[in-house]
């Protein structure tokens, strides 16, 4: 992604590898560099790596895009915790 930190643009690799199906990338956040956004149906995952030099985790904030009614937000997440996050939602 254009304009994206190394970590976010690493994230976005990776993901190609995984079993995640039917979402798609969206970046609702320009001006953040560290931000990354998943989208599938009324879903909406927010990926941060703003700490990750400090922490080696990613912050995540899944919401109904609708409502933005907040469903999950966790912070310092390892990777395999992030995806195990992303497939529970983009079932």
């Amino acid at each position: 992604m254009e304009n994206k930190i190394p970590e976010i643009n690493n994230l976005v690799h990776k993901f190609a590898l995984e079993d995640l199906s039917g979402y798609e990338f969206v970046d609702y956040w320009d001006a953040d560099t560290t931000a990354l956004g998943l989208k599938k149906g009324n879903v909406l995952i927010y990926i941060s790596a703003y700490n990750y030099y400090k922490t080696n985790g990613y912050d995540i904030i899944i919401e109904e895009l609708e409502t933005g009614a907040i469903l999950k937000s966790e912070d310092n997440r390892s990777y395999d915790e992030l995806i195990n996050d992303i497939q529970f939602f983009l079932k």
